[in-house]
């Protein structure tokens, strides 16, 4: 492995692992998880975020005064994404998902 590829990796697995103990990062569980097949660690993941416990603390900076948006509003939204997408704007289904596996590496 070259040195460009090897300082990458190395940038993106303490990125993943920022923040955990060293007891879970020496445990061999992710070895185990990355070993997992694509549809196996979507299925983990979802399982995770559904059996979490919602944190309240993000709730807490939330405008109580702050209304849902009307159907129209949400309409008005997605006419306008519409509109953009005819006049060549916005990104490409591509060019999205390009960025979410740079952001979200266990999408790759």
């Amino acid at each position: 492995m070259d040195t460009r590829h090897r300082d990458i990796v190395e940038e993106s697995a303490s990125a993943l692992t920022y923040g955990m103990s060293s007891e879970l990062r020496e445990s061999g569980l992710l070895g185990k998880v990355r070993d997992l097949s694509h549809d196996d660690k979507a299925c983990l993941i979802r399982y995770l975020h559904e059996t979490e416990a919602p944190d309240i603390a993000a709730f807490e900076d939330l405008d109580d005064n702050q209304q849902p948006y009307t159907l129209e509003e949400l309409n008005a939204r997605i006419d306008e994404a519409e509109a953009e997408a005819e006049r060549g704007g916005g990104k490409s289904f591509d060019e999205m998902m390009n960025g979410f596996r740079e952001k979200l590496l266990w999408l790759k």
